[in-house]
C-alpha cells in the first residue's frame, strides 16, 4: 500500500475570497432585509441555526461577532476579527444579512 500525499500550493494562511455580497448592499432582497430589520432575534436565531451554533449565542457578547468570524474564516473570505467586531457592532443588521447571503450563495 502507497499513501500519497499531496502538498498544498501557494500561501496555505491567506483568504482569497470576498464576500459575496458587500455589507452596504444587504437590502436587495426587500424580504431578507424586512426580517431582519424588524425582528433581529427572529432572524439571528434563524442565522445561528443554520450554521449548528447555539440559539442563545447571538445574544452573548461577542457571540456573533464570533459567527462572523466562523462564517468567513470557514470560507476562507478576506479580513479579520477586528472587522468582524466593528461590522457586528456598528451595522448588525447589515453583517447578519451578509452572512445570511453569504450561506444561500455557498448553499448551506
Amino acid at each position: 500500500m502507497v499513501t500519497v500525499q499531496t502538498q498544498p500550493t501557494g500561501n496555505v494562511w491567506s483568504f482569497e475570497n470576498e464576500w459575496n455580497t458587500a455589507v452596504c448592499g444587504c437590502c436587495y432582497d426587500v424580504g431578507t432585509c424586512c426580517y431582519a430589520h424588524w425582528c433581529f432575534p427572529c432572524f439571528m436565531c434563524r442565522l445561528h441555526s443554520r450554521t449548528n451554533e447555539c440559539l442563545c449565542t447571538w445574544c452573548l457578547p461577542g457571540g456573533n461577532t464570533g459567527l462572523r468570524t466562523k462564517i468567513r474564516t470557514g470560507f476562507r473570505i478576506q479580513g479579520g476579527v477586528g472587522g468582524d467586531a466593528l461590522i457586528m457592532c456598528c451595522l448588525p443588521c447589515c453583517g447578519a444579512i451578509q452572512m445570511y447571503n453569504e450561506l444561500d450563495f455557498q448553499g448551506l
